[in-house]
C-alpha cells in the first residue's frame, strides 16, 4: 500500500476459518458473527414472497434492457443497399455513405462486481444490505451475467476484502447472507484493491456496484508530511477526497463505479463528491 495508504495492509479472504483452538475473544466474535448470519437468512425468509416478486421484476427489467441494447440498427455505409433518400448526398456533398447496412449491435462481455461496506456504521441494517446484495446478484445471474460479491472493512490498519462468491460460482449466491459488519472503512483503499482485482478479469465491460454510506473513516492515519508530522486522520473531508480520487482512477481504467447509497442525508454531499452522477439512492429494498 502506497500514498495515502502507506503503512496499511490488505487481506483478501474467502472467510474460511482456520483450524485449531481459538481463544475466548475469538470464540465470542465467531458466535456473534454466526448469530448475525442467521438473522440475515431469517430476514430474507420473513419477506420471501416480496423478495421473490422483486427478484422477478428486476430480472425482467435487466433482460429487457439487454434486449434493447442488442437491438438491430441501420447505419449509412459506403457499400450495401442503396438508400434512395440519401442518394443526393453523393454528387452534392461528395458523401459516399449513400448505402445502408443492417447490423446486430454487439453487447460484448459484461462482468459485475458488487462491493458491500461492512463497517460498523452498517450495524443497524445488515439484514437489509445482505438481502439487497442477494437480489441484485441473483437477478444478474439469471441474466447470465457473471457477478462477484465482496465486502470490505478495516481492522487495526488492515483492510479486509471478503469474497462471498466469484464470477463462475452461480450456486454460491446464498453465501452473501454471511455478510457481517464490524470495524472501520477505508473506502479509497478498498476501491484500489477492487481495481487490482477487477483488472484480472478479461470482460469487455466491467461494472462495480458499491452499497455504501460513502463515509470513509479509519483509525489508521494518512502518513505524516512536512505540515503534519504526526499524520492526519483518515476521515471527513480528507477521506472523501481520497475516495473520490480512487473512483476517478477506476473510471480511467474503464471500471465504472456506481454507488447504491445506504446512508443518511448528512452523508449525501460526500457521496455525491465521490461518485458524482453515478449515485443511486433507493428508499427501501
Amino acid at each position: 500500500c502506497t500514498g495515502n495508504h502507506q503503512n496499511c495492509r490488505l487481506h483478501f479472504t474467502r472467510g474460511v476459518l482456520p483450524s485449531g483452538q481459538a481463544d475466548g475473544q475469538t470464540q465470542w466474535e465467531r458466535l456473534v458473527f454466526q448469530q448475525q448470519r442467521e438473522k440475515n437468512r431469517a430476514y430474507y425468509q420473513e419477506h420471501l414472497v416480496q423478495n421473490q416478486l422483486i427478484l422477478a421484476q428486476l430480472t425482467q427489467r435487466l433482460q429487457n434492457t439487454l434486449l434493447l441494447q442488442a437491438d438491430v440498427s441501420d447505419s449509412r455505409t459506403r457499400a450495401g443497399a442503396l438508400l434512395t433518400s440519401a442518394a443526393w448526398r453523393a454528387p452534392a456533398l461528395r458523401d459516399g455513405r449513400v448505402f445502408f447496412q443492417r447490423r446486430q449491435n454487439e453487447l460484448g462481455d459484461l462482468s459485475v462486481d458488487i462491493l458491500l461496506d461492512a463497517s460498523a456504521s452498517q450495524n443497524q441494517q445488515q439484514e437489509r444490505i445482505s438481502t439487497q446484495a442477494y437480489l441484485i446478484a441473483s437477478a444478474l445471474t439469471r441474466c447470465q451475467i457473471p457477478v462477484r460479491v465482496s465486502s470490505f472493512c478495516s481492522v487495526s490498519g488492515c483492510t479486509v476484502l471478503r469474497i462471498f462468491r466469484d464470477y463462475e460460482e452461480r450456486n454460491q449466491t446464498d453465501s452473501i447472507f454471511d455478510y457481517v459488519s464490524a470495524g472501520w472503512n477505508r473506502d479509497g483503499l478498498a476501491m484500489r484493491a477492487m481495481d487490482w482485482l477487477m483488472k484480472r478479469c478479461q470482460s469487455d465491460h466491467r461494472l462495480l456496484i458499491l452499497l455504501s454510506d460513502a463515509n470513509p473513516n479509519d483509525d489508521q492515519k494518512i502518513p505524516r508530511s512536512g505540515f503534519f508530522p504526526g499524520g492526519r486522520d483518515y476521515g471527513g473531508k480528507l477521506g472523501i477526497q481520497d475516495a473520490a480520487a480512487e473512483a476517478r482512477t477506476l473510471r480511467k481504467h474503464g471500471l465504472a463505479p456506481i454507488c447504491i447509497f445506504t446512508g443518511s442525508d448528512r452523508e449525501l454531499p460526500g457521496a455525491r463528491e465521490i461518485y458524482g452522477q453515478d449515485l443511486i439512492r433507493i428508499p427501501s429494498i
